[in-house]
């Protein structure tokens, strides 16, 4: 047998690459098998150590861009973000808050000294002026962004460096939003930014606009002449006098001195109490007086027991008379001399039509301007039904006043207004009569009260405190027909409730429209008030509005910016209130004549 000869290879770059596989790869692929076999089998411990080594690690990579706050995460950039809005918005509404002067009336209202009112001097001289609000607003805003910024710690954005992130990355580049060309913010913080930027300049333009307002008016003041014997008006601002001011909620000069504390356009100069202010008098006056008297301090007002100790009046003032009826003709003669410009008597303004005749005589000798309280003439419901009974020919009108007291509690009414409930109550849908019906006592032509216990009652009550007996009218009603055709329907009850109402009726008494004060959702609030204040006096909440209406539209009457004139048929001068008075005595007399 011949033996085989082996052949030498003709290509000898294969052995070269066989030599090389043989010498490179086969030892790398040894060493990877190593790797991981090393890992599949090495111990437990190295590999327990191994894992929490890097757990830490990605745990301290997280918490890099994480805020811990009462053991919650928070991502850093934006818990930054959010602090500073909120500081921004913090900041804004105290601005705006200082501005008000209704948490005086609240502190007021409530009886309450709060620790606060050591600063009212500086409020009342104008500590938080548009001005400051601006420069304030403008500081925070300020700080709030460098907070984002650099504590948040925004990422520098390079524009050289477009390629995208590695896929590795916890942040997703899809979210960010480019600032300037320079930095980086997420999508949250960018909008957060942007509407906390909204919100300050929304305050910016406020406040600025308020400054303009204010030189505009004040250019428009140089502009205008000065009146011979007229006083200086300052920022159409009027000074007012509250005489025979009373208890917190319970007194009509409290309430009037309270919503003239809430005017813009009107600085309270003084108070006058003759009785809680006199210690001869009263010794010991209520606690909640003297908390009043407190808060009416730290606000600049003076508290005085006469008009005596005031200083007479340097520009436009207003003096409010809400003493007893007896005692307004002094009162009316005391603010005269004082120098009041305009005052404001509460109805009916004196005992008698001579009275009030002399008052008026002296008011138009000494050029001062005399308006009366009647409220109702400023009611919504009330316009709306003279309104529509004005367009209907020969319509009727029937006007129902209702107020909440309980019977038992009948007679501290007549204490409080011991001119008697047709002259006090009913005069006000009289005064309605009077200005815009044109009724008086020369043109009424039948006069008829309804004699039905349901409508009109008389009682009888005694005195705890002399043992006298005095009657008056816990609920009346009659009709008013005049001479050119007009009939008009009265009605009054003490305890008729929250809700008065006034319709409109046709010439056959078919109801046309009804309409109602309070209406739906404002009359269960207003009972909602009256359960959770039971000391208020309950008129003042149920007809809060009504008072406040009107004087706003005095103010604007002693300003000269009279509206509509509707709006100046409802502000009564003295002379109508004269006619309203002799219509009542008029009223009065027939009314007793018949319920006897």
């Amino acid at each position: 047998m011949t033996p085989r000869i082996r052949r030498r290879s003709t290509q000898p770059h294969l052995s070269l690459w066989r030599n090389l596989y043989t010498a490179t790869i086969i030892p790398v692929l040894l060493l990877c098998q190593n790797i991981a076999f090393a890992k599949l089998f090495e111990s437990k411990k190295r590999k327990l150590a191994r894992l929490h080594a890097e757990l830490a690690k990605l745990e301290e990579e997280r918490l890099e861009h994480l805020v811990v706050l009462f053991g919650y995460e928070f991502d850093k950039l934006g818990f930054y973000t959010a602090t500073s809005i909120f500081l921004v918005l913090f900041v804004a509404s105290i601005v705006q808050l200082s501005r008000s002067r209704r948490k005086w009336k609240r502190l007021a209202v409530f009886g309450g000294v709060d620790s606060t009112m050591s600063q009212s001097t500086e409020y009342r001289k104008g500590w938080m002026s548009s001005k400051r609000n601006i420069s304030l607003l403008i500081a925070t805003a300020i700080f709030s962004y460098y907070v984002i910024f650099n504590l948040g710690r925004a990422t520098k954005y390079n524009v050289d460096y477009n390629k995208p992130r590695k896929r590795g990355s916890s942040v997703d580049t899809q979210r960010f939003v480019i600032v300037l060309g320079t930095y980086e913010l997420d999508e949250t913080t960018f909008y957060s930014l942007l509407v906390t930027s909204i919100v300050v300049l929304v305050a910016l333009g406020y406040n600025i606009g308020i400054v303009c307002r204010k030189l505009q008016e004040k250019r428009s003041q140089n502009q205008q002449t000065t009146k011979v014997n007229a006083f200086p008006k300052e920022d159409d601002v009027v000074d007012v006098i509250v005489v025979d001011c009373g208890l917190p909620k319970k007194d009509i000069g409290w309430f009037h001195l309270m919503q003239f504390l809430d005017m813009s356009n009107i600085n309270v100069r003084a108070v006058v109490e003759p009785f809680y202010l006199d210690k001869a008098k009263c010794p010991q006056p209520p606690q909640s007086f003297l908390d009043l008297v407190s808060v009416l301090q730290d606000l600049d007002v003076k508290c005085v027991k006469s008009l005596g100790q005031l200083d007479p009046c340097q520009r436009q003032t207003l003096c409010v008379l809400a003493g007893r009826t007896d005692k307004n003709p002094q009162y009316f003669r005391e603010c005269i001399g004082l120098g009041a410009t305009h005052i404001y008597l509460e109805p009916p303004g004196a005992v008698s039509v001579g009275e009030l005749k002399t008052m008026s005589n002296v008011a138009n000798v000494r050029g001062v301007q005399v308006y009366m309280g009647y409220h109702k003439t400023c009611s919504p419901y009330i316009e709306k039904a003279v309104t529509l009974s004005q367009s209907i020919p020969k319509s009727h009108v029937f006007f129902c006043h209702n107020e909440n007291y309980f019977k038992q509690d009948l007679h501290r009414a007549l204490i409080r207004h011991p001119e008697g409930m047709v002259r006090s109550m009913a005069s006000q849908e009289l005064a309605v009569l009077v200005t815009q019906f044109g009724v008086t006592t020369d043109s009424v032509k039948a006069f008829k009260v309804n004699t039905n216990k349901l409508f009109s009652e008389k009682q009888t009550f005694c005195s705890k405190a002399n043992g006298i007996e005095v009657s008056d009218f816990s609920r009346v009603a009659f009709k008013i027909v005049t001479t050119n055709g007009r009939s008009v329907s009265v009605m009054a009850d003490r305890c008729g409730g929250v809700v008065s109402f006034a319709v409109v009726k046709s010439i056959a008494g078919k109801e046309i429209k009804k309409f109602l004060s309070p209406d739906g959702d404002s009359a269960s609030r207003i009972e909602h008030e009256l359960r959770r204040d039971t000391e208020m006096m309950h008129q003042f909440t149920i007809e809060g509005e009504d008072y406040m209406e009107l004087k706003r539209r005095v103010v604007d009457s002693i300003l000269g910016k009279e509206g509509d004139s509707k709006s100046s048929r409802s502000v009564i001068s003295i002379q109508d209130g004269i006619e309203v008075l002799r219509l009542s005595n008029y009223c009065a007399q027939e009314i007793e004549s018949v319920l006897q």
